[in-house]
């Protein structure tokens, strides 16, 4: 069974606290059949939200009953808001066929009341009274409609949006622990290398292996802190950029491949995606460099224009062995075309291999 919403429950207490209260304000008669009528209409409200055409028939069967027994509906005013209460309810909850259906059910509902009411001759009705009334009912219906429809396309959109946010963040995720684990990898055959021959230096790759291991988590704890709904204390970290891009090589250096770096062109400001992408791209090249390629030295450029940023990345390794990164290629590309920008890889008759992408400044609007 759903849960009563708090609204609901103030609305369904306040209605019924109206009407009963209009039994005897009003004189309505006969009590013995206004009371119980009322009671079970409040209760009704109880469940507007969930069950809003549901709640639609028990009121306009309730009104069908109170003019059969002889009891005005002129009098009762506390009723008629609350028709026009679920009137509301069905439009803003119900999708577009339901609240067709819904309102139609009601507006008909209302005017076979009306005719009940009048055959009895307990009220009186003009002609013009019949549309009027039909409008009055339906208004809060097509109204809730519009209102509905806006808020559910903005749902979808704010839906859609935080799901590209997660694949975005799920993407950073295996980059950082992609990087991370390889030189960490890397660091500890070094160290393991040195054991025998030189303890006293095997201390260094050690350590370097704690670094980036505490490095790697705390990106790890931004980046699930940000999946975290409701948690404003996480993922508040600054994004890594361009800016960063020296500490990441130094970092490539010590798990001992040698990295040098060129920057063309006067550094621009990036937009902040873009900024991210160029430093993932450039950090996901150095880890299929440590990873696959069996190269001694990597050369990154990172090359200003006045429409967008080049990175390339090339080692000398065997060549084919870099692009075996799978997902990690895969990834930059997406990066890159995301933003409208391109992404290549070649294997140089010399040797090597190189991943040249082209990032525009400005994310497309």
């Amino acid at each position: 069974m759903q849960k009563v919403r708090p609204l609901d429950a103030a609305i369904a207490v306040a209605l019924t606290a109206w009407m009963l209260v209009e039994v005897w304000a009003e004189h309505l008669q006969p009590a013995w059949v206004g009371v119980p009528l009322f009671l079970v209409s409040g209760a009704a409200l109880l469940w507007r939200s969930t069950r809003p055409i549901l709640v639609g028939l028990v009121l306009v069967a309730a009104s069908i009953v109170q003019a059969a027994s002889g009891m005005s509906m002129h009098s009762a005013v506390a009723p008629v808001v609350a028709i026009l209460v679920v009137s509301w309810s069905i439009g803003t909850q119900e999708g577009q066929r339901r609240a067709v259906l819904g309102l139609t059910i009601l507006v008909c509902g209302v005017w076979v009341a009306m005719g009940v009411d009048t055959l009895r001759g307990t009220d009186h009705y003009e002609g013009t009274d019949v549309p009027w009334i039909g409008a009055l009912v339906l208004a809060p219906g097509i109204i809730g409609l519009v209102f509905g429809s806006r808020a559910l396309r903005f749902e979808l959109h704010q839906r859609a949006a935080a799901a590209e946010e997660r694949a975005r963040i799920a993407r950073e995720l295996h980059d950082v622990i992609a990087h991370s684990v390889a030189v960490m990898t890397v660091q500890a055959g070094a160290a393991e290398t040195m054991l025998g021959s030189d303890p006293v230096r095997a201390v260094e790759p050690v350590r370097a292996v704690q670094e980036t291991g505490r490095q790697a988590l705390a990106e790890m704890k931004r980046l699930v802190g940000m999946l975290r709904e409701g948690d404003d204390e996480l993922g508040l970290a600054p994004r890594p950029g361009l800016a960063q891009i020296d500490a990441l090589l130094a970092q490539v250096r010590e798990a001992g491949l040698e990295v040098d770096l060129e920057v063309a062109g006067a550094a621009r400001a990036l937009a902040p995606g873009v900024e991210l992408s160029a430093y993932r791209i450039v950090q996901e090249a150095l880890t299929n460099a440590l990873k696959h390629a069996g190269c001694e030295h990597v050369h990154v450029c990172i090359r200003y224009t006045d429409r967008d940023v080049q990175l390339e990345v090339a080692d000398d390794g065997r060549g084919a062995g870099g692009a075996s990164g799978g997902h990690g290629l895969i990834g930059m590309r997406e990066r890159a075309t995301v933003f409208g920008g391109s992404l290549e890889t070649s294997s140089p008759s010399s040797g090597g291999f190189v991943i040249r992408a082209r990032l525009p400044l400005e994310e497309p609007a």
